[in-house]
């Protein structure tokens, strides 16, 4: 690393330097600052609320405005996050969202936006879903 100073700036350095102000490890170069954190390729983000962690804003949103208040009005029996269902292949789909009815109706809820459900591979995920499960997957 060179460092560049005009003549008036050395002259300051050096006087400095004799009555002791500045030593040698004060040249050493400073730490670089840290890199700023990578961008998400869509954008979200992930947040954490009440000790639950979610992958974005909009999954946490659909959760405790939506899917929240409905469990605890008794809309359904059950409501669960992130459950994983294995398809074909070896491939693992795992869902934001599960709900059970009173009637037993199973619903399989993601939270996507649109530029997340045109995704090849969600859609091939989607259609698996559909063939060997017989669950159509519900975004909101």
């Amino acid at each position: 690393m060179a460092l560049r100073f005009t003549e008036e700036e050395y002259a300051q350095f050096i006087r400095q330097r004799k009555q002791g102000r500045i030593t040698t490890s004060d040249l050493s170069p400073a730490e670089p600052p840290p890199p700023p954190p990578k961008r998400n390729k869509y954008g979200n983000r992930r947040v954490e609320i009440d000790g639950m962690k979610f992958d974005s804003q909009h999954e946490a949103d659909v959760y405790f405005g939506t899917l929240l208040p409905a469990w605890k009005r008794g809309a359904f029996k059950l409501l669960a996050r992130q459950v994983s269902f294995d398809l074909p292949g070896g491939i693992r789909y795992i869902a934001d969202f599960v709900t059970v009815g009173a009637d037993g109706h199973v619903c399989v809820m993601d939270a996507k936006s649109a530029a997340t459900r045109k995704i090849r591979e969600y859609i091939n995920k989607k259609k698996q879903m559909k063939a060997c499960w017989g669950l159509e997957i519900q975004e909101v």
